[in-house]
């Protein structure tokens, strides 16, 4: 355990400069459709996967919209999953984008100079993903999937979680308003809603490694829940009112949507009690910065999809440790130290603000992958906040009763109890 930590970390930083094809591993640039697109290119000697930038928006199109898309994540990868969905523990390098613009020992690009976007932390500094990704907090995933104390006890897997979100325990909803339904849109409007899950979860067993059998996945016509905090008027679904989490400058191009979090938009998938049992915990993730990418389509039977879906993003020391807290990882765990001096001197990249090998790391890069499918947005229903651990005592003891991470809906609540507005 300790052995794997350590090798993840005893690493050395490039920074690379003049580019030929041959030099990225001795094969051509990568195909699209895993994370790179039309705002991949090279980068001195390295390919890099690059990220959408506010001047990439297309020029001015046609003003007809088709009507809203509403979309829920149908499959994630955040760090210890291949394409394939194996396990491997080199997973994180082929997910998220290329940030700082700077290769930081990339496996796809040769040793140079050793620069890096800020000052590290550590002697052993982060490295890279493939193709420049930046991308920690996946390489975090893989240790505490990897170690059964952590993983295991607090859900921090990818199986698990793809399985919540294949059985409706929990989910995040995608609207994409006012687009032309055309490859290129100059100005979309992208809202986000985080959803409790369906309001008749499917089965499966998410202990087992099998729960694919045993469940088909949601349908576009079931509906899901909505947080009653996401909207910013009480308003269920279909169709539902503006959410607090939006992007209102979205842009679509060569049929990639994207859109920008807010500053410390809060990424977290709420459950209802009972509901969560055996599934993963949803780890509260705060972005400082974020971005979200993904390539929309409609199929024959008029259905919208997202595939080769990218989130991205950069989220403070102070917040991931807050997580932690909140899904009940504490102080008191024996595993609690090990992982935050893994995330400490792991820190790659500055939480805002441009690259300065001058001034310290304060947050890690993360890179997620996703798909999503059409869905149908339900009924608002309250969802309580995750409450942190206790502090540690003073007196040298620990006061081991908390209610961190707990289930979300408050305790004398059906699970099935709605909180619409009139009307809904």
């Amino acid at each position: 355990m300790l052995g794997l930590i350590a090798a993840a970390t005893g690493t050395f930083v490039v920074f690379c400069n003049i580019y030929t094809p041959d030099m990225t591993s001795g094969t051509a640039p990568p195909a699209t459709g895993t994370g790179i697109g039309w705002w991949s290119a090279p980068e001195g000697t390295c390919f890099s996967a690059g990220a959408p930038k506010p001047s990439d928006r297309p020029a001015a199109a046609s003003a007809v919209d088709v009507l809203p898309i509403t979309l829920a994540l149908r499959t994630m990868r955040i760090g210890s999953l291949d394409a394939n969905n194996q396990f491997n523990l080199l997973a994180w390098q082929d997910l998220g984008l290329d940030l700082d613009g700077v290769c930081t020992s990339s496996p796809t690009c040769p040793a140079d100079e050793p620069i890096g976007s800020c000052k590290p932390t550590s002697a052993s500094v982060a490295t890279d993903g493939n193709y420049c990704r930046d991308n920690t907090f996946g390489r975090l995933e893989v240790n505490a999937a990897n170690i059964p104390e952590v993983g295991g006890k607090y859900g921090l897997n990818d199986d698990a979680f793809n399985c919540a979100l294949y059985t409706g325990a929990y989910n995040f909803l995608i609207k994409v308003s006012g687009y032309n339904g055309t490859p290129n849109d100059d100005q979309v409007r992208v809202d986000f809603y985080p959803s409790p899950g369906l309001e008749t979860p499917l089965p499966g067993d998410c202990t087992s490694k099998t729960w694919q059998s045993t469940s088909l996945g949601f349908l576009a016509d079931q509906p899901w829940y909505i947080r009653d905090t996401a909207v910013t008027t009480p308003q269920g679904g279909p169709d539902l009112p503006d959410a607090t989490l939006a992007d209102p400058n979205a842009y679509i191009r060569e049929g990639y949507l994207v859109a920008n979090l807010p500053s410390d938009a809060l990424f977290w998938f709420p459950s209802i009690k009972g509901r969560t049992a055996n599934v993963a915990t949803a780890f509260p993730l705060r972005f400082a910065q974020g971005i979200v990418t993904g390539h929309l389509k409609k199929a024959p039977d008029g259905t919208w999809s997202v595939e080769d879906g990218t989130i991205a993003g950069r989220t403070r020391e102070t917040d991931v440790l807050q997580g932690f807290r909140l899904i009940g990882f504490c102080q008191t765990d024996p595993n609690f130290t090990l992982m935050t001096g893994f995330l400490h001197s792991n820190l790659d990249i500055l939480a805002t603000g441009p690259n300065d090998p001058n001034v310290t790391c304060d947050a890690i890069s993360v890179g997620i992958a996703y798909t999503a499918r059409q869905a149908k947005a339900g009924k608002l229903i309250h969802v309580d906040d995750l409450v942190e651990c206790p502090p540690v005592a003073t007196d040298g003891g620990t006061d081991g009763s908390s209610d961190a991470g707990a289930p979300d809906a408050p305790a004398d609540a059906p699970t099935d109890a709605p909180t619409d507005a009139p009307g809904d």
